[in-house]
């Protein structure tokens, strides 16, 4: 009976205690758990409601680790796209606006009997023009990859990439002619699963580069071979230095490398950035460039299904 007595005494006491006990290391370790979501849900607030939050610090949960890092990465993307963007749009507004300066100052003198429309005058007057139309046209590509939908990716074919190559740059030959730049060709013949169109668009788009960047007298220089699971193609081109920056951020949307540079060129910086899009994100490719003696060389790494 002493027992029993002393036994219900201490399941009494123990029980309830132990019940407190646990209740209140589930709620603490529940809450522990449950902070980093209930900061991410503020965060993800913040960012809908177009503010950027700081750094969410991370847990000792290897999960929670992982969505910290993931949403941390993604918050510093978007900052950096805001701010890239802005920064288009202000060069953007520049650089529309002095051809258009120019052209509406060139009709407007003419319209007054100022000046006559002569052949130099029509001619500086075109020039400006195709400034303006490079410069949209880059944009309208851009948009156009980027609306591209997982079906469209999958439409690829089995195509020998040394005739895709060779007919892109037939495109060129006359510019090249023109310019006097020489081009040399070294292309293997190999049959690759690929977007027809879309890696002439790259490829175009590098040539564009290429040429509009020649600083020189060396060739332009496209090679393709097969490296063992994929196929590499390389455009070398001469120009000016890039700094280890330049070289790290070409491949960014809006990215310029010299905006004096770029005034006179009419680039937008978005040439490469369409590369990117059509080699990484449409054919889970590599693009990547090297520079030495102020020969630059851009690679484009395409995947081969052997």
């Amino acid at each position: 009976m002493i027992f029993n007595d002393q036994l219900a005494l201490f399941l009494f006491i123990l029980l309830p205690s132990t019940i407190l006990t646990g209740i209140a290391l589930h709620y603490w370790v529940t809450k522990k758990m449950f902070k980093p979501f209930h900061e991410l849900i503020e965060h993800t607030q913040a960012l809908k409601e177009g503010r950027f939050p700081p750094e969410i610090r991370a847990r000792s949960y290897r999960e929670i680790n992982q969505l910290t890092h993931t949403f941390n990465d993604l918050t510093d993307r978007l900052k950096y796209n805001e701010k890239s963007r802005n920064q288009m749009l202000t060069n953007m507004a520049h650089d529309l606006r002095t051809p258009l300066s120019n052209i509406n100052g060139y009709l407007e003198a003419m319209k007054d009997g100022v000046i006559k429309g002569d052949k130099d005058i029509l001619s500086s007057l075109h020039k400006e023009s195709d400034r303006l139309i490079h410069m949209i046209n880059q944009l309208q590509e851009m948009s156009k990859w980027n609306e591209i939908t997982s079906h469209t990716l999958l439409e690829k074919g089995n195509l020998e990439i040394q005739s895709v190559l060779h007919e892109s740059l037939s495109l060129f030959e006359l510019t090249l002619k023109n310019k006097k730049i020489s081009l040399l060709t070294e292309i293997d013949p190999c049959t690759v699963s690929i977007n027809k169109e879309g890696i002439q668009q790259a490829l175009t788009n590098l040539m564009q580069n290429a040429i509009q960047y020649y600083e020189g007298t060396s060739p332009i220089s496209v090679k393709g071979e097969k490296c063992g699971g994929y196929y590499q193609i390389s455009i070398t081109n001469p120009g000016l230095p890039l700094t280890e920056k330049d070289q790290a951020s070409l491949f960014e949307r809006f990215y310029r490398v010299d905006t004096a540079r770029n005034q006179k060129t009419g680039g937008t910086g978005l040439g490469l950035a369409i590369v990117k899009e059509i080699v990484v994100t449409q054919h889970k490719g590599e693009v990547f460039m090297e520079s030495t003696n102020n020969h630059h060389t851009f690679f484009l790494h395409l995947p081969l299904n052997d």
